[in-house]
C-alpha cells in the first residue's frame, strides 16, 4: 500500500480542520434554508410563481440583466441547488476532488479556492453572454456548486495528475479518470450549452491557477483565515486552563506531523516524517 493511502486511512482531520466537510455542511444549510422559505411561501398561500422569483430568483444566476439588477447571484447561485440529489452528486464529486487537495497543500487552500472558482465562473457565465450565440432567454437560471467542484478537481489535477484514489487495498482508481467522468456527466445534464462552458473553463483555469500561485510561494487564500482568526480572537472567550495527560515524545511527533499535514499538505512531509507515518499505521 502506498504512504499516500496508509494516510488516509491512518487520520481523518476534525472538523475544524476539515474545510471539506465544513463546506459540504454550508451548502446543506444553504439548500435547506432557501427550500424550507420556497416552501414557507407556498404554505402561506403566495403563487407558486411569486414563490419562486421570491427565492431562487434572488440567488440564482441568470442572463446579463438579471445580473447587472442583482450583482450578488454571481456568488449565492454556488450555495443552493434546485434538487436534493443534485446537491448530493455535487457534494459527493466535491468530498472526491477536496479531499486530494486537502491532502495535498492542506485545509487552508480548500474554501478560498471554491469561493475563487465560483466567482470566476460566474464572471465567465456573465462575460461569455456578451457572444450572440450565448445569450440566455429570461428565466433562465444557474444554481449548483458545479463551478467550485470544477476548480477544486482543475487544482488536484494540477497538483498531481497521476493521482490514484485507494478505494481498498489493492483497488484504486485514477484521478483523471474520475474527473473525465465528472466533466461528461455535467455536459450531457447541462441544457446551458456555452455559456455553461464558459463557467466551467473560468472555474477550470482557476483553479489551475490558483495550484501555481501557490507553487511559487504565494498565498492566494491567506487574507481570509487571518480573517477569520481575528473574528475568532475578538469573539470567543480565553480558554481556561486544562490539565493535560502527558504525551510520550512519539505521540509528539505524530502530532506534530498531523498539523504539518493539515497546515501545509502531505507533501510537505520530510521521507523521515513519511516513514514515521508508516510506522505508526502498522
Amino acid at each position: 500500500m502506498s504512504v499516500r493511502s496508509s494516510f488516509q486511512k491512518f487520520h481523518i482531520p476534525a472538523y475544524n480542520r476539515n474545510a471539506v466537510v465544513q463546506l459540504i455542511a454550508f451548502s446543506g444549510v444553504g439548500f435547506i434554508a432557501v427550500h424550507l422559505v420556497w416552501i414557507t411561501l407556498i404554505v402561506y398561500a403566495v403563487p407558486e410563481q411569486r414563490s419562486h422569483e421570491l427565492t431562487f430568483e434572488y440567488i440564482g444566476l441568470g442572463n446579463l440583466n438579471r445580473i447587472s439588477e442583482r450583482w450578488w447571484t454571481l456568488l449565492t447561485y454556488g450555495w443552493c441547488h434546485r434538487g436534493f440529489w443534485e446537491w448530493l452528486s455535487n457534494m459527493l464529486w466535491l468530498y472526491c476532488f477536496g479531499n486530494v487537495v486537502q491532502n495535498l497543500v492542506g485545509y487552508k487552500q480548500i474554501i478560498p479556492l471554491f469561493v475563487y472558482s465560483i466567482l470566476a465562473g460566474g464572471l465567465a457565465f456573465a462575460g461569455i453572454q456578451f457572444l450572440p450565440a450565448a445569450m440566455l432567454p429570461d428565466g433562465t437560471l444557474l444554481m449548483g456548486a458545479q463551478a467550485g467542484v470544477i476548480g477544486l478537481m482543475a487544482a488536484a489535477l494540477t497538483l498531481s495528475p497521476k493521482y490514484r484514489i485507494y478505494l481498498s487495498e489493492y483497488f484504486s482508481v485514477p484521478l483523471l479518470l474520475l474527473a473525465g467522468v465528472f466533466v461528461l456527466l455535467m455536459l450531457i445534464n447541462s441544457d446551458l450549452k456555452i455559456a455553461n462552458l464558459g463557467m466551467l473553463a473560468g472555474a477550470a483555469i482557476t483553479g489551475f491557477a490558483y495550484i501555481k500561485l501557490l507553487q511559487t510561494g504565494y498565498q492566494p487564500g491567506a487574507w481570509a483565515y487571518r480573517m477569520f482568526k481575528k473574528m475568532d480572537s475578538t469573539f470567543s472567550p480565553k480558554e481556561t486552563y486544562k490539565p493535560m495527560r502527558n504525551k510520550s515524545a512519539r505521540e509528539q511527533d505524530i502530532d506534530r506531523i498531523l498539523d504539518k499535514i493539515n497546515d501545509r499538505g502531505f507533501e510537505s512531509l520530510s521521507k523521515s516524517e513519511k516513514d514515521l507515518l508508516r510506522e505508526t499505521n502498522r
